[in-house]
């Protein structure tokens, strides 16, 4: 895997600036951390069914187990979740995903017009 790769970047809003932050290494621990953490907002009721966690919960969580991936302690929770642009929060997933955890991002579909294949 490239450095380039492996950098993990986000560009968010600070201030009305926007400001840069990058991280290139990431311990294997922290994907430890994680499973066990987001694991744990999983609760057993009485009847033993499991409980899942509130959709605000769980993303709260993954915004701040990103944001402690970074070195740079400017970088909090609340202006990661300030900073953000909403159409943009997929990005949190993506870096726990395909960096954290190490999944393979799957490659983009390409559709070729047959029109095209001359």
């Amino acid at each position: 895997m490239s450095k380039v790769e492996k950098e993990i970047r986000l560009d968010l809003l600070v201030n009305g600036t926007v400001k840069t932050f990058t991280q290139s290494h990431v311990p294997y621990s922290k994907s430890l951390d994680y499973t066990d953490g987001e694991a744990e907002l999983f609760k057993e009721g009485k009847d033993g069914k499991i409980i899942q966690p509130s959709e605000r919960s769980l993303a709260e969580y993954r915004a701040k187990f990103v944001a402690d991936l970074f070195d740079d302690k400017d970088l909090t929770v609340e202006v990661l979740l300030e900073g953000m642009d909403a159409i943009e929060k997929d990005t949190i997933m993506d870096i726990i995903l395909y960096r954290v955890l190490g999944y393979e991002k799957p490659q983009e579909e390409v559709i070729v017009d047959p029109k095209e294949k001359k």
